[in-house]
């Protein structure tokens, strides 16, 4: 097997960079805006920015009629949906680590759908991320299972779950030989024919904040189309769980823009539970990482 380019690594991180600032983003405009309202703009422009490549390219329209492509896309959508809508309820800070839990997912969801073997290494990270989640979802209290942001946290954490089952179904489509960007820009098309008509028929307010219109553009734009096709490059040269590995520089950078953009600082038990969740990815990495290693070593 030869080694992926090293621009694909390159890609990878700056995917990952541009999803980071996306949890700041997605949160200044679902505080001005209706969150469901907002999903409608921000899959309006990634609509608008796949429209020149079914225009310039010979589109593979067949993926319209794919159950397989329209079931990822539908991931995508409920994931949005569910990542909006909780950030509405709970900080970006959090929002961050419990997206980002979709690695230890992945890792499990890999060895059942794509084959990989499911070992005490994988198990033991699924127990440390899950413990991680429980404390920042209660903030350590379990009587904040009825109150505080905890309907928000599991919004979002379930918005993690569903990205998990997309990036896997996304590997297994890939590796099938599609086209990336054919499958990139049909899933981004059936994401927004998805989401938009659910974010108009929920919204119960349609006046705009002044900073929703601009976050809706660039997350609809850069996060959904660029990122994505950056991501897909390293979904099909890497695999599933060696890809969400190296986009750990997403929560990185997702608390980074968190602190820098809304000046959220993470409570001690977001803290702990954080640390949870990052002990768990490290403990998945760890195989992935020696493949990597391994891989240049051959080059």
């Amino acid at each position: 097997m030869s080694d992926p380019p090293r621009h694909t690594h390159v890609l990878l991180i700056t995917a990952g960079m541009i999803w980071g600032s996306s949890f700041a983003a997605n949160k200044l405009g679902v505080d001005s805006t209706d969150p469901f309202l907002f999903i409608a703009l921000r899959t309006a422009f990634s609509a608008l920015s796949v429209i020149p490549f079914l225009l310039l390219y010979r589109f593979d329209y067949t993926l319209f009629r794919s159950g397989t492509v329209w079931g990822i896309a539908s991931l995508n959508a409920l994931g949005l949906v569910l990542q909006n809508v909780g950030l509405v309820r709970t900080t970006a800070s959090n929002t961050v680590l419990l997206v980002d839990i979709n690695v230890v997912i992945v890792a499990v969801l890999a060895s059942f759908v794509l084959k990989e073997r499911l070992n005490r290494r994988i198990v033991t990270g699924l127990v440390l991320g899950m413990a991680g989640v429980l404390l920042i979802a209660t903030e350590g209290d379990i009587s904040n299972l009825t109150g505080g942001t905890f309907l928000g946290n599991v919004l979002v954490f379930m918005a993690g779950v569903s990205w998990a089952f997309y990036i896997v179904f996304t590997t297994r489509e890939l590796k099938k030989g599609r086209s990336l960007l054919y499958l990139t820009c049909a899933v981004v098309m059936q994401t927004s024919l998805l989401a938009m008509p659910v974010g108009l028929v929920l919204t119960s307010d349609f006046s705009l904040g002044s900073p929703s219109v601009l976050m809706a553009l660039y997350t609809g734009v850069f996060c959904t189309t660029v990122a994505f096709l950056m991501y897909n490059v390293g979904l099909r040269s890497l695999g599933a769980t060696t890809t969400s590995i190296i986009l750990m520089v997403e929560i990185v950078f997702g608390l980074l823009f968190s602190f820098l953009l809304l000046g959220e600082r993470p409570d001690a038990m977001t803290a702990l539970g954080g640390a949870l969740i990052l002990s768990a990815i490290m403990v998945i990495s760890v195989k992935g990482l020696e493949k990597a290693r391994r891989r240049r070593s051959r080059y």
